[in-house]
C-alpha cells in the first residue's frame, strides 16, 4: 500500500468512518495490482499452456491466436467453436468452448473483422483469472496473445519500459 493510502487509511479509520485503518492493511495489500512488462510470459487455458504475451492497454478484450476455427452449433441456441492453440515449446490443445458474444474488430488494413468471444483461464506474472479472448489468426504478430485491459484492469499495471519483469511464477 502506497503512502497517501495508508495515510487516508488512517485518518479515515480514526474518523469513525468504519473504513479499515493500519491494522487491515496488509489484506488489502495482497488485491495491489502487480508492475509487469509489456512482454511477458502467460499461461492460458485450463492446462496452463504457456505462450508469449504483449500487454496491451490500447485493447479492450484479450486476443489468443487460434489455429483451424470452427463454428458449429451445439443446440439451436447456443454457437460453440473448436480451435487449436499452439504453445511455446511446441505442445498443442484443442478446445471446444461455447462462445460468449461476437464482436467487430477494427483491421488496421481498414474494415472489420468479426470475431467469436470465449473466455479461458489465464495467469501472467501470478495473476490469474477468467479471461474474455477474441479468437484470431495471429501468424503474422511477435505475439501469440495479447492481454487486453478487460483484464488488466486492477491486477495488472504495464511498465512499457521493461520485458519479462515477472517475479511470481503461474505455477
Amino acid at each position: 500500500m502506497n503512502c497517501i493510502a495508508r495515510f487516508l487509511a488512517l485518518v479515515l479509520g480514526f474518523a469513525g468512518l468504519g473504513l479499515p485503518a493500519l491494522a487491515d492493511a496488509d489484506d488489502a495489500r495482497s488485491s495491489e495490482p502487480i508492475v509487469l512488462g509489456y512482454i511477458e510470459d502467460a499461461h492460458v487455458g485450463k492446462l496452463g499452456l504457456e505462450m508469449k504475451a504483449k500487454l496491451d492497454t490500447g485493447a479492450d478484450t484479450s486476443s489468443l491466436y487460434a489455429r483451424d476455427v470452427k463454428l458449429y452449433k451445439k443446440s439451436s441456441r447456443d454457437t460453440w467453436v473448436q480451435f487449436r492453440v499452439i504453445g511455446k515449446n511446441g505442445r498443442s490443445i484443442r478446445y471446444d468452448q461455447n462462445v460468449i458474444s461476437f464482436v467487430a474488430i477494427k483491421l488496421k488494413t481498414g474494415g472489420t473483422q468479426r470475431r467469436p468471444v470465449i473466455h479461458l483461464p489465464l495467469c501472467v506474472g501470478g495473476a490469474s483469472g477468467l479471461a474474455e479472448f477474441t479468437l484470431a489468426d495471429r501468424e503474422q504478430f511477435d505475439y501469440q496473445v495479447l492481454i487486453g485491459r478487460e483484464f488488466l484492469a486492477s491486477r495488472i499495471v504495464v511498465d512499457s519500459g521493461q520485458t519479462f519483469a515477472a517475479d511470481d511464477s503461474c505455477d
